[in-house]
Order: structure tokens, then sequence, then C-alpha cells
């Protein structure tokens, strides 16, 4: 939508026919009347925050506010926790197996490794650049 609406914005200011520009304008009033909307979507919020180029850089880099920016946070945390975190956690422990060596992992179990939040580090991780 960024993208759509900068161009739109570039377009307007060149000599266009009235009738283009007036379409144009049109387009982009519609636009920003379905952009707003998202505000109120607790799924895009967390998708954006959730898609791998953006995170909540996109929002920095956007100059969003810092509110909206921490709500974004705590929904997509409060998503994860209510139905993830549960099965993240839930690992089945290794068996045992025989020792058949000098050095045995046998009594090594998944269970007691530190849990680390999947969520907290994913959001951690830099952008990536996707697409082009």
């Amino acid at each position: 939508m960024d993208r759509l609406t900068d161009n739109l914005n570039q377009q307007t200011r060149k000599p266009y026919h009235p009738a283009i520009t007036a379409a144009m304008k049109l387009a982009r009033n519609k636009m920003d009347r379905y952009y707003s909307l998202t505000d109120s979507s607790n799924t895009y919020r967390i998708a954006m925050v959730l898609h791998p180029g953006m995170k909540l850089e996109y929002f920095r880099k956007q100059k969003w506010e810092k509110e909206w920016i921490e709500q974004a946070e705590i929904l997509v945390r409060d998503e994860y926790i209510a139905r993830y975190e549960k099965r993240a956690t839930s690992v089945e422990p290794v068996p045992e197996r025989p020792t058949t060596g000098v050095m045995s992992f046998g009594q090594l179990s998944v269970g007691t490794c530190p849990h680390v939040c999947e969520l907290r580090e994913y959001l951690s991780l830099p952008c990536r650049k996707i697409g082009r």
C-alpha cells in the first residue's frame, strides 16, 4: 500500500489530463479509507509484525506513534502466549539410547534445556530482505 500511495502522490503532481488526475485522487482517497481500516484489525497488525521483512522496524521507519507500535507488539505477544507458547514448550523428551561409544549423550533431555521464547528471539533478529 505504501508503494501504491507513494506512486499516486508522485503521479498526481505531473501534468495529466484533469480527468486522469481526478481519478488518481479518487483512487488515493479510496486507498486511504481502506488503509485506515487496518488499524482496527488485530490480524493485520500481527501479520505486519510477523512479516520477516518488516517486523516492528517497519513501523519505526514509517514514524508511527510509539504507543501504536507497543500495542502491535503486545497483540503479537498475547496471541503467541494464548495459542502457541504451550505447544512450543511441550517437547517430548528424547528416549535414552544404549551407550555404544566412549561418550554418551543419552542422559541429556530436551525438556531440561532452558526455554527460549521463540517470538522474542524472532523479533530480535534483523529484518530480512524479501522480494526484489
